[in-house]
């Protein structure tokens, strides 16, 4: 499956969202315009070009048609063919890339108190071409329809909380993966067994036989998967956790330390600056002038 994947935030911004019924005989035309415009089609069949590229749009299927390529009705429809439609736009330009490429497990920093712009990148991936599940999302573009028709001050926040909540029910399907590849079943099992033992000294000969693999292997495989190597991996929760200590207790830095699993002060105070560009103690002065 191809997926289209934004840069959030911002998420991007609804324009107008739409339900009807086209006729047998009715053609959608010829346009080019610089929005996306999704198209769900309920039942009948809908047939569209986009940039020559022909789609058969039957019940369940989904078609997000790409700013800025020229797009048009092929053929006629044959049935009564019941559509929704939503127009968007992004402030960056979507970029295709495969299912099997996402690394839906890469770790995002979770930021702290006092950033002012997010700390990594975040992304949002919805499919260019699905089949998707209809009871699953119709009732949310039936609401959004509903809100649409009688647009207020007063109710136009609900309207885009609900598009924001189309747009993560679309993510799901490019999540969705009946047969995971060996290597992310790989990582997944690596994760876990890291997210439970990451205050633990790391050593990679007892995840080996725990995960009965080498130890190069799930390297690999962890890298591809979540963007770490393991010993990253269990560093990244650690030095999370001790940002958590640092802004929320008195302990010391080698208490913290000891609570992290980086029993050498120093070590930690290196790996923290490196990470934070700051030293745990002028963190932990920066994070409780913010009380």
């Amino acid at each position: 499956m191809i997926c289209l994947q934004f840069i959030i935030p911002p998420v991007p911004q609804l324009l107008t969202v739409g339900h009807g019924f086209w006729q047998p005989g009715n053609q959608h035309f010829k346009r080019t315009f610089g929005v996306y415009d999704l198209l769900l089609v309920k039942r009948g069949t809908l047939y569209m070009t986009e940039d020559d590229a022909p789609y058969s749009i039957g019940p369940g299927d989904l078609l997000v048609l790409e700013p800025d390529k020229p797009h048009w009705g092929h053929l006629p429809c044959e049935e009564v063919t019941e559509i929704y439609w939503v127009h968007f736009v992004h402030a960056n330009r979507a970029v295709r890339v495969e299912q099997e490429h996402i690394a839906w497990s890469a770790l995002i920093d979770r930021g702290s108190d006092f950033d002012q712009a997010p700390s990594s990148l975040q992304y949002l991936y919805i499919p260019k071409r699905a089949r998707i599940d209809l009871q699953q999302v119709t009732p949310i573009l039936d609401a959004m329809n509903e809100i649409h028709s009688r647009l207020s001050s007063e109710n136009a926040i609900r309207l885009h909380l609900l598009h924001t909540e189309f747009l993560a029910a679309l993510q799901r399907e490019c999540s969705r993966s009946e047969t995971p590849s060996p290597s992310a079943r790989v990582s997944r099992a690596a994760a876990d067994y890291l997210d439970k033992r990451w205050r633990q000294p790391f050593d990679s000969g007892t995840m080996e036989e725990a995960l009965h693999f080498q130890f190069d292997y799930i390297t690999r495989c962890m890298k591809k998967h979540t963007g770490k190597t393991p010993l990253q991996y269990v560093l990244y929760l650690r030095l999370e956790e001790a940002q958590k200590l640092l802004s929320h207790t008195v302990l010391t830095i080698p208490e913290i330390g000891d609570r992290v699993g980086i029993g050498d002060p120093n070590y930690l105070v290196r790996l923290f600056t490196a990470k934070l560009g700051m030293t745990p103690g002028a963190y932990r002065k920066m994070s409780q002038g913010h009380w």
